[in-house]
């Protein structure tokens, strides 16, 4: 059976559901055709393919700006509370505006991807281009600048250097040595390992 040829009209309407759309299979059933044939139609005529693409490239901006609009400008929805809603004095439910983290990072990794994305690609004349990792590349840095300085860390308190500690096995804890002078006053009842009278540490009078 001879199929008939699309008419200029059935082509645009396809091309219109398509960029509405984004779906090839949907777009041909509106038309009431089939993707096999629209894909053979792409195939053999280059008119039809170019204005095809475009129209994907709108549907796909259509798609773009939905994302923006429900990380930017939020979504309404109803508040929930215990697995039911939220009505106010008259009855009616409670909206609340909603926005989507996981959207904006999203358009933020597609419009600034050499800041927002963790693995950046960089162009090479062999294998299309090495990955390598941000956090890795901000770890050297910090090597480098540590390595610039002197190579050791600031102590946290200025005009005070750190101290060297004794370790109080099976405790987890660490005693600096300018402590224990009045821990290891009295060695009557002082710790057999590390020579700290614990009952020094309890105060007068306890």
């Amino acid at each position: 059976m001879k199929k008939h040829r699309w008419s200029r009209e059935r082509q645009q309407q396809f091309l219109e559901y398509l960029a509405e759309t984004g779906n090839v299979l949907r777009a041909a059933k509106l038309v009431g055709s089939s993707t096999a044939r629209v894909y053979a139609m792409r195939h053999n005529d280059p008119a039809f393919r170019q204005a095809w693409d475009e129209a994907e490239e709108l549907a796909a901006d259509r798609l773009e700006a939905e994302a923006w609009r429900r990380a930017v400008e939020g979504v309404e929805e109803p508040a929930v509370n215990a697995g039911r809603l939220v009505r106010d004095e008259d009855g009616n439910a409670v909206m609340v505006r909603r926005y989507s983290d996981m959207l904006l990072l999203a358009l933020l990794k597609a419009h600034r991807p050499a800041k927002f994305n963790t693995r950046l690609a960089t162009g090479g004349a062999a294998g299309g281009g090495a990955a390598f990792d941000v956090r890795a590349m901000l770890l050297a840095k910090l090597a480098q600048l540590a390595a610039q300085t002197g190579g050791d860390s600031p102590p946290l308190i200025e005009g005070r250097a750190a101290q060297p500690a004794l370790a109080r096995p099976g405790l987890g804890l660490s005693i600096p040595e300018s402590e224990l002078a009045d821990l290891r006053a009295d060695p009557g009842d002082a710790d057999p390992e590390t020579g700290i009278n614990t009952n020094g540490a309890c105060g007068e009078g306890s």
